[in-house]
This record gives C-alpha cells, sequence and structure tokens, in this order.
C-alpha cells in the first residue's frame, strides 16, 4: 500500500510517524513524505522523531522516501494532506497528479470549508472530510514533539460518493495505533471544533492576549461570545444542528488551557514575516455570512482590526 503524507509538521508527522511504524513491522505498505526547507533536509538525512506524550514515548521512522514535491512519485492508494490553510490551493493541485478515482484523500487541517476548497481543484478520489484533535508542533528539524490532545480522528463520508463507507482507511488506522471514529454527519465535529478555534484565534492575534486573558476580560470575552454565535447562526444556516448550548459550552474550553496559552494563529501573527491563516479563521465566516445573509459584524470588524496590525 502506498501512502502520501503531504505536509508533514507537526500533525503529518504524528501520523505519519505512527503509519510508517506500523508498515516497518508489517512489511505491507510503503510511506511517502512531502516537507520542505530544513524540516525536510532533515528527515532525508536521518529520518523522523516523535517524541510522543510529551517525550515519554519515543518514535524514530525512516519513509520510504521524502521530498518537497510530489514529482516522481507512484500514484497513491491513500494521501494524507496536513498543510496550512494558506497552502491548501498548490497542494491540492500537486495532490492531483497522484491521484486516481480510487485514491483515498484525507484532509487533516483546521477549517470549516477544506473539503469544498480541495473538491474544486480535485475532480478524482475520495475525499473524506474530517476533524482531529491533536496538540503537536516541529520541536526542531526531524523532530516531531505532541503533548495534548488525545490524536482522535473524527471522519465522515465524501458527499460525492455517499454511499462508500471508509472501512480501508478506519482499518489501516486503528491497526496502527490512531484514534479514528467515524460520524454520519461529521460536519457538526467540523463545526463544533470551529467555533471554538475561530474566534479565540482572532480575538487573541488581533489583541495580542493570551486564551486566559481574553477570557478575564469582560469586553473580550463578549466578543468571542458574539463571533461564537454568527458562526452559529451559520452553521444553523447550512443546515448543521449543532448543540443549543453550544455557545457557552465553547467558551468555557478556554478554561482547559493554561492562562498564558498562546493560539497557534496568534503565534504565527507575532512572528513577523511569516504567514498566517487569517483567512481561514475571518475570511471563510465573512464569505459564508455574506452568501447565507448572515448577519457577521463582529468577525468582520475583529478581521479588520488584526489585519491593520499586519500591514
Amino acid at each position: 500500500m502506498k501512502v502520501c503524507f503531504f505536509g508533514v509538521g507537526g500533525v503529518g508527522g504524528y501520523y505519519g510517524a505512527l503509519l510508517t511504524r506500523y508498515f516497518d513491522s508489517t512489511g505491507t505498505g510503503r510511506t511517502y513524505f512531502i516537507a520542505r526547507g530544513r524540516h525536510g533536509a532533515a528527515i532525508v538525512e536521518r529520518g523522523l522523531t516523535l517524541k510522543k506524550d510529551g517525550g515519554g514515548a519515543e518514535i524514530r521512522v525512516t519513509p520510504f522516501a521524502c521530498s518537497n514535491t510530489v514529482a516522481g512519485l507512484p500514484v497513491c492508494d491513500m494521501i494524507v494532506v496536513s498543510v496550512k490553510g494558506y497552502d491548501l490551493d498548490a497542494a491540492t493541485e500537486q495532490v492531483a497528479a497522484i491521484t486516481d478515482d480510487r485514491t483515498i484523500v484525507l484532509p487533516l487541517l483546521n477549517g470549516a470549508d477544506i473539503y469544498e476548497r480541495m473538491r474544486r481543484r480535485l475532480d478524482k478520489g475520495c475525499i473524506f472530510a474530517s476533524c482531529l484533535y491533536l496538540g503537536t508542533h516541529i520541536e526542531s528539524p526531524g523532530v516531531i514533539f505532541q503533548m495534548g490532545g488525545s490524536g482522535q480522528i473524527a471522519i465522515g463520508r465524501d458527499p460525492l460518493y455517499p454511499d462508500i463507507y471508509p472501512e480501508k482507511l478506519i482499518e489501516l488506522f486503528r491497526n496502527a495505533g490512531i484514534l479514528i471514529e467515524f460520524h454520519e454527519d461529521v460536519n457538526v465535529e467540523i463545526w463544533k471544533k470551529y467555533i471554538f478555534i475561530a474566534p479565540f484565534a482572532l480575538v487573541t492575534a488581533a489583541w495580542s492576549k493570551t486564551i486566559g486573558e481574553v477570557a478575564a476580560d469582560a469586553r473580550l470575552a463578549r466578543l468571542v461570545r458574539d463571533i461564537m454565535k454568527e458562526i452559529a447562526a451559520i452553521a444553523k444556516a447550512l443546515g448543521i444542528e449543532l448543540p443549543p448550548d453550544i455557545v457557552e459550552t465553547s467558551f468555557l474550553k478556554a478554561g482547559q488551557f493554561p492562562f498564558e496559552t498562546k493560539t497557534s494563529f496568534q503565534r504565527d501573527v507575532e512572528t513577523k514575516g511569516r504567514q498566517s491563516e487569517w483567512d481561514l479563521f475571518g475570511g471563510t465566516v465573512i464569505r459564508y455570512a455574506d452568501k447565507l445573509g448572515v448577519p457577521a459584524e463582529n468577525t468582520r470588524a475583529t478581521l479588520e482590526q488584526l489585519l491593520k496590525g499586519l500591514k
């Protein structure tokens, strides 16, 4: 079996290491990594190291091949896409070169419209919409550090192929020690996650406050809740049934993080010269709102505040 991990940062590196270890122990497949820069060069030179569970377990693997492009790769049975939102369109165009009608494509990245964005550029293969719960980052070139998050993946059907159940993918991942669960309507899980991460990402970055500082500030806490309400209204207009208490339960999740925690989006914004996923968290909400006729003035104002600081 041939599996490509397109993007081998924190997320792709975590799952890529677990699946490569499984293939190495069973001889049932090969993994191909697409990674760039010093991180990719380190993987080519000495393989990939995953420090799992805060370093409590260390897994070292070597993929069958690692490159910064799909050129020369065979058509794959499965492609796991784990890139930043701003790289998704370009990544999908490369993915198309190693995809045929039988290829399984699994996008593992934040966002509410990832399936739609990929399907516009990929008319082959089966794309299973998903979301995940995992805390990882690149500790150093060639090294992934994971602490926090269960690693659970929620997966649903491809609307283009509603009769296809992702049995092959689920069985493979479970055999590799990856937690994965099927949902008849995975959009509920995707939007439940998005309604938490998007408002906190925007507000922490726009006002340079940690999650704890935002939650403790009455004005900013109210703003987060108001953006959550706008996203909940969009989900409702799309026919996605979120729990009636979704805004309050989502806001309370902030208490699960240390007071000084910064969102990954905030860290990207604070790093001068680095691209950020402002469109993934803000632009998506505004486009949906405009299309559906749903008010989103709080999201719009927060995004404007953020973009002023990026100029």
